[in-house]
């Protein structure tokens, strides 16, 4: 099953008087998440490139979703995977990687830790890397797939005036920004992050010392940052006014988009990374 062709709906219980709010639910991809689309195109590139050997080792550093994907496609190819990723990552996320069959190196110093575990393996010869960081299929997954999809999904006459995306490896703002600016001249490109100090699982701020090389951010209009609580509520406001119950991600993400809805009217389109389900055993739901 190859990802792609998720959602777009609209989220009028939100979105403030006046304005309208659509959002592309990342979730019914094959493994729960966004990052099916990237782990796709830089798995099915390796291979046809031949950089990925038959039954070679992969290893990846994630903070879970990307190598969640990978892993998927690891089993079904006949691919050993290893997946690095931070000590804080949650439970779910942890359990479904071992599902895939996945060998899991818990490291400290969250997603930049395991950059440079993962790098240590490869560097020992241990396995290939798709480097979900610098690897430029990243960014076409998004560019050639969900930008495409939203611009022929998009049901209304008028453009919409506002794109709000969270800042992760910068595969999906770039890719996304790039094609909807092609589109739609004048639609500002909203980049949505967690600030450094209060980490939101799968985001990144501009601020950290490390920023990914595929990220080009230089499309982005309007830059917003947002709190773990804050996104948290967004996450139980949603499931109250919409029913659907979403991601940390995805709740900083609302949480902008809703804010400057409120503010300067519009019409918004807001790109939910993941489901809720991954997150149960963390706060607030863990207790």
């Amino acid at each position: 099953m190859k990802p792609g062709n998720t959602p777009l709906v609209e989220f009028p219980c939100l979105a403030p008087a006046g304005t309208r709010l659509f959002a592309k639910l990342e979730w019914f991809n094959p493994t729960g998440s966004i990052k099916d689309r990237a782990a796709w195109f830089m798995f099915h590139n390796a291979l046809e490139s031949r950089k990925l050997k038959s039954g070679q080792p992969m290893i990846e550093a994630t903070s879970g979703n990307t190598g969640i994907g990978l892993a998927r496609l690891a089993l079904l190819h006949g691919h050993p995977m290893v997946v690095c990723l931070p000590n804080t990552a949650t439970e779910e996320r942890k359990s479904l990687l071992r599902a895939y069959g996945a060998e899991l190196i818990e490291v400290e110093g969250g997603p930049n830790g395991a950059i440079a575990h993962a790098t240590e393996l490869v560097e020992a010869g241990e396995g290939h890397m798709l480097y979900q960081y610098g690897n430029r299929w990243n960014v076409y997954s998004h560019f050639f797939g969900t930008a495409l999809e939203i611009i022929n999904d998009w049901p209304l006459d008028q453009p919409p005036t506002h794109f709000f995306g969270a800042y992760g490896t910068g595969g999906t703002l770039t890719g996304v920004s790039r094609g909807l600016v092609r589109s739609w001249d004048g639609i500002r490109i909203h980049s949505v992050e967690p600030f450094v100090d209060d980490p939101i699982g799968g985001m990144r701020s501009q601020s950290d010392p490390f920023q990914p090389p595929v990220a080009d951010l230089s499309l982005v209009t309007d830059r917003h940052e947002v709190h773990s609580a804050t996104a948290a509520e967004m996450v139980a406001e949603t499931m109250r006014e919409e029913g659907q119950f979403i991601g940390t991600s995805s709740g900083a993400v609302l949480h902008a988009a809703v804010d400057v809805l409120s503010r300067e009217g519009g019409i918004a389109i807001a790109i939910l990374p993941d489901a809720g389900w991954k997150y149960l055993s963390g706060p607030p739901w863990s207790g």
